[in-house]
C-alpha cells in the first residue's frame, strides 16, 4: 500500500508540473510571456524571505518591547516586490491570465522557495561536514 501512495504522489506531482508547463507554453504562444522563469522565482523567493524576516523582526521586537516598525517596513518591502511582480504579470497579459498566472506563480514558487531554503541549509551542513573530514585527513597526511 505504501508503494501505491508513493506512486500516487509522484503521479500527482508530475501532473502538476506538466499542467504548469502547458500553461507556461500556452501563455508564451498567446502573449509571448512566460510566468515561470528564474527571475520570477528569485523575486518570489526574495518576497518570501522579506516577509519571514520582517515577521521575525516584528515578533522579536514585541517580545523585547522594542520598535516593531522595522519589521513592518521589511514586510511592506516584500509586499511591494510581490505587487510589482503581479503588476508586471497583468501588464504583459490580460486580467484573467494575469490573475490566474500570478496565483499559480506565487503559490508554486513560494512553496519551492520555502522547501529550497531547508534543502540549502541541509546541503551547506553536509558540505561543512565533508570539508571538516577532508581537513582532518590532510592534517593526518602532513
Amino acid at each position: 500500500m505504501l508503494v501505491l501512495k508513493i506512486l500516487g504522489i509522484i503521479i500527482l506531482l508530475a501532473s502538476i508540473l506538466a499542467a504548469l508547463h502547458f500553461f507556461n507554453e500556452h501563455c508564451d504562444k498567446k502573449f509571448s510571456y512566460r510566468f515561470f522563469t528564474s527571475t520570477s522565482f528569485w523575486a518570489t523567493a526574495g518576497t518570501l524571505g522579506l516577509l519571514v524576516l520582517g515577521d521575525w523582526w516584528r515578533t522579536s521586537a514585541l517580545q523585547s518591547g522594542g520598535d516593531v516598525l522595522n519589521g513592518i517596513v521589511i514586510m511592506c518591502i516584500g509586499v511591494l516586490v510581490a505587487t510589482g511582480l503581479i503588476y508586471f504579470n497583468f501588464k504583459r497579459t490580460n486580467f484573467v491570465y494575469g490573475f490566474g498566472g500570478s496565483v499559480l506563480q506565487l503559490s508554486a514558487f513560494g512553496i519551492l522557495a520555502y522547501i529550497g531554503f531547508f534543502v540549502l541549509i541541509i546541503g551547506l551542513f553536509l558540505w561543512f561536514l565533508s570539508n571538516l573530514g577532508t581537513q582532518n585527513v590532510r592534517a593526518i597526511n602532513d
